[in-house]
């Protein structure tokens, strides 16, 4: 007997009872996602046709601040500044899936002037007071930019129109 069936056979004595296992191969993964909630976002992580868009999640965090929405309950962010852009992550309950959560990525698009700020605030040269003050400067730059991410985000998802051409968004969880 294998360590899973003895596993399973342990808790089943105790009245517990595993749920199915999540699909190991691309075949199956790609099933079940049809057979989802239907949620269609399209994820880019890879380098898109302009080129502004790399694979920014393989690069870690600069920078990371947390929040708790005032506005919907039981939702969370986390705020990230990776590669000099803003990325936003949305933490919303959903008690229909199997983790009792659904997570978005919500990044700051290759034209949008929010990845503007930062070129800039990094580009910038200055004084010794300056490069004292840049870190400060950073963490403002990104809550105001995850403000504007959260409402571009929340602006668009009851319509169901779509999210606006300054943010990419897609579904991780």
């Amino acid at each position: 007997m294998g360590l899973d069936e003895e596993l399973n056979e342990l808790l089943a004595g105790l009245g517990v009872v595993l749920e199915e296992a999540r699909p190991a191969n691309a075949e199956d993964a790609a099933a079940a996602e049809e057979a989802g909630d239907g949620l269609e976002l399209e994820c880019e992580l890879d380098v898109t046709e302009d080129h502004t868009l790399g694979d920014e999640s393989a690069h870690p965090s600069e920078l990371s601040l947390f929040q708790t929405s005032r506005e919907h309950y039981g939702v969370f962010y986390r705020l990230d500044l990776v590669e000099g852009a803003p990325q936003l992550r949305v933490f919303v309950p959903d008690d229909e899936s199997s983790v009792r959560m659904r997570c978005y990525l919500v990044r700051a698009a290759g034209t949008s002037p929010l990845r503007a700020w930062f070129a800039s605030a990094r580009g910038h040269d200055g004084s010794d007071a300056y490069e004292e003050a840049r870190d400060v400067a950073q963490q403002h730059l990104l809550f105001a930019a995850g403000e504007v991410m959260k409402r571009l985000f929340w602006g668009a998802m009851p319509s169901g129109d779509g999210f606006p051409a300054e943010v990419n968004v897609c579904r991780l969880v």
